[in-house]
């Protein structure tokens, strides 16, 4: 349908479409018409409504498109789903109908005027062109057409409605009595519209309605009332009662005409509503008068109560309430039965309203008059109101309303209020009271005043709840009434209620007053009472308002609102005799006072009320404290509060609520409130004598605490007012304070903590004005223990307390205040009180649910304890301070405490001591986390408190203190000029002197070094700039971060700080500089500057500091650059560093000794005149004790540099003893650098002979020696030349020093490998020493001699041999080892090439004598070397070819030798020496080889025979025997029998010719082989040996042989055992293998026994011995006697040792009776053959013996080669 009506409107509107426009719109019109508004909203009807308007207003278009164009405006108006949204649809539609109906000329102005409504949007009145227009519809009235009158008058209904200029148009154009005509002959909707305009204009000015009204519209509207629609009728009442003023029989007539006319119901009940108008306006007597018509009206009214027609009945018994409730006046007269009872009647009728209109019109007519007796109507009898009672509770509340207003009247009868109260009309008032209007609410007010007039409050309220309904309601209703007497049955309920006492069942006072401050608004008459009334009604509202202090608030804003409120009350308290008025008066001010302090004080002050007020409330203090005792008439201090005044609303906090307000409570109250915002009367107080009265009170309490409370009632007032009267320093001057402050130190022990609250504001006051004396009295008194129970509350725990404090201006936190201002006193601090304290503030820093303000506030006052005072931060810390800060950091506190406990964790471990503490860890860990995540004045107090930390090194080598350079860094980066500074010292704390924790700086995000740069470069203060420089310093000690680019970067601002000549900044600067020099390429562009000439000038003064880093900064410049040099000689460096070193410490002179060194690299500088200055001062720095391993080896270094030049060591003045003596110390120098600088300077120093000799030179020899053997090239090379130079002197000294062993070391050194200069030179060194004593050949290992073999030198070649020699003779093993160490290829070399030949022979012979030895594969390769070298014609030494000849014979006694492939040569060879006729001792040895030869190898047989040497052998072995015995014979009876060198031949010659040992001369060799063992170790080994060789030979020789040498060797038995005891190791298992074997004899020799008890009598013993199975033998028999002495001894000869064998000794006693046995002992005898003798007490064991007694015998047994002596 939207659709269709959109696309016929666009099809209207187009002229060339060929259907007639007017069948579009006629379409369109029907449309419009059936559209409904269920329809989606799919078009907007203004746009049809324009389209319309286009067509109408076109000319081009004929009548019937006009009209079908009006009949679509018509159905667009008249649709009501479209027309709501259309302005003006109805002033539109009836447009459009007159237009439809109008004439032409008429019709075109009415289409303009609808033009103009539609398009100009202009309203009704201008587009009707106003009063014409209004003209032109009156004309149109007088029409005979219905319809254009209806359009007409309900287009003027529009205009009245809307414009008022149109009201007086009408009037004025005489339109009123055309409307009045329309009223009789007009259609019903002209008579609505009609009657409607004339309500209208009569609304409007009473002049209009005076021309309605005399153009007879009355009558008029009377008809109306009778034929007219509801609507018009109703209209009509309002305009009649409009136009009706005055009364007119006819009028009354024709109403009650209407009234009895039985043809409209709705007639007849307007007909009654206009009649009671009427009524109204009559006069008294006219009502009244019976006849007349106005009294004829009403009883007309009585009469319709009783009409069958309840709505009727309801409209006349409105009425005639309306009436009596209007006039009251005439219902004295008209209280009669007639009238009375039609009334009471409808009371039961069954419409609610019904009987609420009678019960209304009842209530009006017994409303009470002054005239009115208390009996009011005598007609109304017993149980006439229970209808009224029963509406009251059961009907709508309206009609509740009307019953109680009636009730209210009629309760002022006793009986009528006896009668109300046992039917429970109490719910029915408290009804409607609860949900009445306030007429109704003040109808039962004055009802329930009735009643309790009449009865007690129990008897009427029976709970608790209804009391404080009714005090409710009655505190609603007030606000609503006004003050002419209509509150005063309100007052008289609260007044009532509020002084009832005690009940059964409760408190009505407590309930009343409870409900009362719920509604404030009741309170407002009260205080216009207090203020306009008579004292009399002041007090009474004093009586209520003061029970209403649970409401200060409210009730100071309605006091503060009447002026003259406040001063009634000041009035009241001076001048009232009734304390109760005093008191309530002053508790009123107070609540006055609240919120509207100022305004009230600017009240009183103004007519001079105040002081007087003050001295009154003083007056009070001063009388003896009394309580107020209720009754019926008065209240009690208990109904006064339950709370104190100063409660606020909603308060938690648990505040003293005093059993009784006493009196002086409420003066001080005041008091505190007055002195606290009028400073004046603070000193009235004083002088009126308050502060002596509050100092006398304070101390009665703290002489008796428990006393009754009426007593000590308001002591935590009169410390508030303290408090308050303290801001004034005035009043501190009085000489009463000092006794108040002990007892304001005692209420601080008080359990109430609204009394220490307050105790604490008063000291507050006192600290925060008085003097220095005053505050030590506070905290001499003891105070300061209850002052920090204060701390930390929550402020909702002590809300109230807090809104106290601030309300009079004083401290929110007064022990806080107290405490801060005691501790700002250095004497408090330092002394006692502090002590003290602080375990108590330190415990405020543990978590407190109840106090979790308390840490802050400790925080902040351990901080001022902390500062200044070293011992009061070990008491803080001993107290735990540093854990609970620490634990608490870790809870993440507010960005402020954070701050706090990181500036106070600064202050604590400023003391060195604290930062080892326990719990400092932690502490660190906690400020990491702060750094990393707190507020930026967190990170900035943490980072100071990190600078504390880093001063320990401890503390900076921990893992966790590495994690603290990040969050630094990036404080660096980002923070303020403040921040970066204290990042920077910190950073440099933590980094500065460790390599790894400030290459940490290279794993940090965000580079540091830019940030550096950027301070350095930009206007940062100097301070910043040093603190940047000491960090550049730490940072370019890294390599990775020193060559960054940006580090190049800050060599130029470097440089400029240095220019700055700033003390501490230049120091900073030349050691950032200096670090940054150790990159080459920025040392090489900060060469390019003129940074040299200002090093140089640093170099000089007491800033050591300064000029450590100058020099490191010149020694880094002047690294291969020679002009740098050069430019600083020139620039006197070498001048300021010697004048320097007098006096600089230790590690300046190091840093001058490496630059000298430096400077002296340069050889023109070190021949220069200034170098030789500097050699003299150099020795004196390296006798300095303290004098670093770096500056010795620079000084060295440069000493070196100078005097190995020639020159400058010939013109070396000092004396061997001044340059040596320093150089030793260094030669033991850990520093391998040092020590070979020292040996190098020494060397070139020993060059010169007279340091050779000088005595100080031997004190070098022990650490020379030492360095010879350190294993490191170059040490050992200047060492051991040097040595070189020495060891001819002090060849014994090097001994002693370890020489030996150290030079061995180098001499078997491979890793590293000695040059061969260097061995060369340690084996000379060497073979020097040794050679000085023999001694030294045994000290000299064997392989150390073996590679001595090596030398080239042919001293030291004679010295090894020698040696080596002696070695083999002292211990025949060493050959095998001398083998194993490449001996024989080294002694075959040397033999080939001639040197030493009999020394090697001879050495070689004894190696190869050793039979381990000839197992060897090795030996296997000297046959051939030897066999050359007998070959060799060069040969000359005949004993060394005899050495060689005999070395041979001792290789073939092996038979793989002998079978060697290169033994044929050496039969060769030996057949050619015995070709040469060599000497006796030659052909032994090599016929002795050649046997060995010939009788393992059929091819050495076959070699011998080949060389011609077979005659020459046969006869050799002719005679080899004689000539071998005689030559044996006659060496051993030579001179040279004990000759090591002849024994170890005879044992040489027995191991190789074994059937020597069997000859005789073996046997005649034996005696003098025993008596050899007297001699050296060598020699004892020899025998040893041959001894062996002849024992192991025994087996195969002939019996009597073997015994023979056995028997002649058992000699040996007391050497062998004396051996066994002291000779090595090595010779006893030889010489026990000889003991077991030899033949022998043992003797055992019985002494005494001991203790042989028998039972009875002393024994006669005897022993007896057994050996194996041997016959026993027996000693003597020793008559009775327990301790016989036999001395016997028993001899048994063994041809071999009795090995195994064991000795039986039986102890027996002789008797008469037989023998007895006293006991045995059995002997292992194998250990008495190598020991000799066996002796000692030996147990005898005996199972008889039952007394447990030892019994021995005393035994020795000997093993020699002979029989013990008789002598025994």
């Amino acid at each position: 349908m939207s659709s269709l009506i959109l696309y016929l409107g666009e099809l209207s509107q187009t002229p060339r479409f060929a259907i007639p426009v007017a069948d579009i719109t006629g379409a369109l019109a029907y449309s419009l018409m059936v559209f409904e508004s269920k329809e989606e909203r799919a078009f907007d009807p203004i746009q049809i409504e324009e389209i319309l308007m286009n067509l109408l207003k076109s000319r081009d278009n004929n009548k019937l498109v006009q009209d079908s164009v009006l009949e679509a405006l018509a159905s667009l108006y008249g649709n009501v789903s479209l027309s709501y949204r259309i302005d003006h649809s109805d002033a539109k539609r009836v447009l459009v109908g007159l237009i439809t109906m109008a004439s032409a000329d008429v019709r075109d102005y009415l289409v303009l005027s609808l033009a103009k409504l539609c398009c100009d949007k202009v309203g009704i009145w201008g587009a009707l062109g106003e009063r014409e227009g209004i003209q032109l519809l009156i004309a149109l009235l007088g029409l005979s057409s219905e319809q254009h009158q209806e359009y007409a008058v309900s287009l003027l209904a529009i205009l009245t409605d809307q414009v008022d200029d149109s009201k007086w148009a009408i009037t004025a154009a005489g339109g009123i009595p055309p409307l009045v005509q329309l009223l009789e002959i007009g259609s019903q909707k002209a008579k609505e519209d009609a009657v409607h305009v004339m309500w209208n204009l009569c609304c409007h000015s009473d002049d209009i309605r005076a021309c309605v009204e005399s153009a007879g519209a009355v009558p008029g509207l009377l008809w109306v009332l009778n034929t007219s629609s509801p609507k018009a009728q109703e209209t009509s009442v309002e305009t009649l009662k409009k136009l009706i003023n005055y009364v007119d029989s006819a009028t009354i007539n024709q109403l009650l005409a209407l009234l009895v006319s039985d043809d409209n119901l709705s007639s007849k009940t307007h007909a009654i509503i206009v009649l009671g108008h009427v009524l109204t306006i009559a006069s008294y007597k006219d009502l009244v008068q019976k006849g007349t018509p106005a009294n004829k009206g009403l009883r007309s009214l009585v009469d319709a109560l009783n009409s069958s027609n309840e709505e009727t009945q309801e409209c006349a018994a409105s009425v005639l309430a309306d009436l009596f409730s209007v006039r009251q006046d005439i219902c004295d007269s008209l209280a009669t039965d007639e009238i009375v009872h039609p009334c009471m009647k409808l009371l039961t009728s069954n419409d609610q309203v019904v009987a609420t209109q009678s019960a209304r019109a009842l209530g009006a007519l017994s409303r009470p008059t002054k005239a009115k007796t208390t009996n009011k109507m005598p007609y109304i009898t017993e149980g006439n109101v229970e209808p009224l009672i029963k509406m009251a509770k059961t009907s709508t509340i309206d009609a509740a309303e009307t019953a109680v207003a009636a009730l209210a009247n009629l309760l002022s009868d006793p009986q009528i209020a006896e009668e109300v109260l046992a039917e429970d009309v109490l719910s029915a008032l408290l009804r409607v009271l609860g949900e009445g209007t306030p007429e109704g609410k003040m109808n039962s007010s004055r009802a329930l005043n009735q009643l309790l007039n009449h009865f007690p409050v129990s008897d009427v309220l029976m709970e608790s709840s209804q009391c404080r309904f009714i005090v409710h309601a009655l505190a609603d209703s007030l606000s609503h009434m006004g003050m002419a007497g209509t509150i005063s049955d309100s007052l008289d309920v609260l007044a009532m209620l509020v002084k009832t006492k005690y009940s059964v069942n409760f408190l009505y006072s407590h309930c009343s007053c409870k409900a009362l401050v719920e509604a404030p608004a009741t309170l407002e008459p009260l205080v216009q009472t207090l203020a306009v009334g008579l004292p009399t009604e002041q007090d009474k509202a004093i009586e209520i308002l003061s029970r209403l202090q649970d409401q200060p608030l409210v009730l100071g804003d309605h006091l503060a609102v009447k002026p003259q409120s406040i001063v009634s009350l000041a009035q009241r308290v001076m001048n009232s005799h009734s304390m109760e008025v005093r008191i309530g008066g002053t508790a009123l001010l107070i609540c006055a006072m609240k919120e509207h302090r100022r305004q009230s004080l600017v009240i009183l002050d103004a007519p001079g009320l105040l002081q007087k007020l003050v001295y009154a409330l003083v007056d009070m203090l001063k009388q003896q404290p009394m309580s107020i005792s209720p009754d019926d008439k008065a209240w009690g201090g208990r109904n006064f509060t339950e709370r104190n005044v100063f409660h606020h609303e909603d308060d938690e906090y648990d505040l003293p609520n005093p059993a009784k307000f006493l009196e002086g409570t409420v003066a001080l109250s005041l008091l505190a409130i007055i002195s606290s915002s009028h400073a004046k009367s603070k000193l009235t107080v004083l002088e009126a004598g308050g502060v002596e009265i509050l100092s006398d009170k304070l101390a009665s309490y703290s002489a008796n605490p428990l006393a009754e409370l009426e007593e000590n009632e308001g002591i935590w007032i009169s410390s508030l007012l303290l408090a308050v009267l303290f801001q004034d320093s005035a009043v501190i001057q009085s000489s009463t304070i000092m006794r108040i402050i002990p007892s304001l130190a005692f209420l601080l022990k008080s359990d109430e903590t609204i009394e220490k609250y307050f105790a604490a504001e008063a000291l507050a006051s006192l600290a925060c004005n008085g003097n220095k004396g005053i505050q030590l009295a506070i905290a001499n008194s003891g105070a300061v223990g209850g002052l920090t129970t204060l701390i930390g509350h929550v402020e909702s725990d002590s809300q109230n307390l807090v809104a106290l404090s601030e309300e009079f201006n004083l401290e929110k936190h007064p022990g806080e205040v107290v405490l801060n201002n005691l501790f700002e006193i250095e004497d408090v601090r330092n002394g006692a009180t502090a002590r003290k304290s602080i375990p108590l503030l330190v415990d405020l820093l543990r978590p407190m649910p109840d106090r979790p303000g308390a840490p802050p506030i400790a925080i902040h006052l351990l901080t001022k304890i902390a500062e200044g005072s070293k011992t009061n931060k070990l008491a803080i810390a001993e107290a735990g301070a540093l854990e609970s800060l620490t634990k608490y950091l870790s809870l993440s506190p507010q960005d402020s405490i954070e701050t706090s406990i990181t500036d106070l964790l600064r202050i604590l471990y400023s003391n060195t001591e604290l930062v080892h503490h326990e719990y400092s860890l932690n502490t660190l860990n906690q400020l990491i986390a702060v750094l990393r995540m707190g507020s930026r004045s967190s990170r900035y107090s943490a980072a100071r408190t990190l600078q504390e930390l880093f001063d320990v090194e401890d503390m900076r080598e921990t893992e966790m203190a590495r994690q603290a350079i990040q969050p630094l860094v990036d404080m660096l980066n980002s923070g303020s000029e403040k921040e970066q500074h204290a990042a920077l010292v910190a950073l440099v704390k933590l980094t500065e002197g460790n390599i790894s924790r400030a290459s940490a700086l290279t794993d940090v995000e965000g580079n540091p070094l830019e940030s550096l740069y950027k301070i350095l470069l930009c206007s940062s203060s100097l301070e910043l700039k040093r603190s940047a420089a000491k960090l550049c310093y730490v940072i370019f000690g890294n390599s990775t971060l020193r060559t960054m680019p940006i580090a190049l970067e800050c060599v130029e601002p470097l440089i400029s700080l240095i220019i700055s000549d700033s003390g501490v900044e230049v120091e900073s600067g030349v050691r950032a500089l200096d670090r940054l020099l150790d990159d080459e390429h920025h040392a090489d562009i900060a060469a390019a500057t003129e940074v040299v000439g200002l090093l140089v000038k640093y170099v000089s003064g007491s800033n050591y500091q300064l000029s450590e880093a100058s020099i490191s900064a010149l020694i880094k410049l002047g690294k291969d650059r020679p002009q740098c040099k050069l430019e600083m000689v020139n620039a006197g460096i070498i001048g300021n560093a010697l004048e320097m070193m007098l006096d600089a410490p230790v590690s300046v002179c190091s840093s001058i000794a490496e630059l000298l060194r430096i400077l002296t690299n340069n050889s023109v500088i070190a021949k220069s005149s200034a170098a030789a200055k500097i050699v003299e001062p150099l020795f004196s720095l390296l006798k300095r004790p303290n004098f670093t391993m770096w500056g010795q080896h620079s000084a060295l270094q440069a000493l070196v540099n100078i005097l190995e030049k020639p020159q400058s060591l010939t013109a070396l003045k000092l004396t061997p003893s001044q340059v040596i003596e320093p150089l030793i110390s260094f030669l033991e120098s850990p520093s391998q650098a040092i020590q070979q600088l020292g040996t190098e300077l020494l060397s070139h120093l020993l060059e010169q002979e007279h340091f050779q000799q000088d005595i100080t030179t031997k004190n070098a020899i022990v650490p020379l020696v030492q360095l010879a053997g350190i294993g490191i090239l170059n040490l050992q090379q200047t060492a051991i030349k040097a040595l070189e130079s020495i060891s001819a002197s002090w060849p014994k000294d090097v001994a002693d020093a370890g020489g030996i062993f150290e030079l061995s070391k180098v001499i078997i050194q491979e890793d590293p490998q000695p040059s061969h200069t260097l061995w060369e030179s340690a084996a000379l060194v060497l073979s020097s020493v040794v050679k000085s004593n023999p001694q030294y050949y045994f000290k000299v290992s064997l392989l150390v001699l073996v590679k001595l073999l090596q030398s080239t030198v042919e001293a030291t070649l004679s010295v090894a041999l020698n040696a080596l020699l002696v070695q083999e003779r002292s211990n025949s093993s060493n050959a095998v080892m001398m083998a194993e160490v490449g001996a024989v290829d080294a002694l075959l070399k040397l033999l080939g090439s001639h040197q030493c030949e009999e020394a090697c022979g001879r050495l070689l012979e004894a190696i190869f004598n050793n039979a381990r030895v000839r197992e060897m594969k090795l030996v296997k390769s000297a046959i051939t070397p030897l066999t050359n070298y007998l070959l060799d014609p060069q040969v000359i030494s005949q004993p060394a070819k005899f050495l060689v000849t005999l070395a041979l014979g001792n290789l073939f006694q092996h038979d793989t030798l002998a079978r060697a492939s290169a033994s044929a040569a050496a039969c060769h060879a030996l057949i050619t020496l015995l070709e040469d006729q060599p000497k006796e001792d030659m052909k032994v040895v090599a016929i002795c080889a050649l046997q060995s030869l010939v009788m393992h190898s059929r091819t050495n047989r076959r070699a011998v025979a080949e060389a011609g040497g077979i005659l020459v052998i046969q006869e050799l072995l002719m005679s080899q025997n004689t000539e071998v015995a005689a030559a044996l014979e006659k060496e051993l009876w030579s001179s040279a029998t004990n000759n090591e060198e002849v024994l170890r031949t005879i044992y040489v010659i027995f191991s190789n010719f074994k059937k020597l040992r069997m000859s005789e001369a073996a046997t005649l060799c034996i005696p003098h082989l025993v008596g050899a063992l007297r001699g050296s170790e060598s020699a004892q080994e020899s025998v040893l040996d041959t001894l062996c060789l002849l024992k192991e030979s025994w087996p195969q020789m002939n019996e009597d042989i073997a015994k023979a040498q056995a028997l002649i060797a058992a000699e040996a038995i007391p050497m062998l055992q004396m051996l066994m005891k002291t000779c090595p190791p090595s010779f006893q298992e030889r010489a026990e293998s000889l003991l077991n074997c030899l033949p022998g004899c043992l003797t055992v020799a019985i002494k005494r026994g001991n203790n042989l008890k028998q039972t009875m009598g002393s024994p006669n013993a005897f022993c007896q011995l057994k050996i194996g199975n041997g016959p026993p033998r027996e000693t003597k028999v020793v008559g009775h006697s327990a301790c016989p002495e036999w001395k016997e001894a028993f001899t048994w000869a063994f041809d071999v040792p009795p090995k195994g064998q064991k000795l039986f000794i039986v102890c027996k006693s002789k008797s008469t009776f037989g023998k007895n046995t006293l006991g045995r002992v059995t002997i292992q005898i194998d250990k008495v053959v190598t020991e000799g003798v066996y002796s000692g007490l030996f147990s005898l064991n005996h199972d008889g013996n039952r007394d447990g007694s030892s019994r021995t015998l005393e035994i020795e047994i000997v093993w020699s080669n002979r029989t013990s002596g008789d002598g025994m």
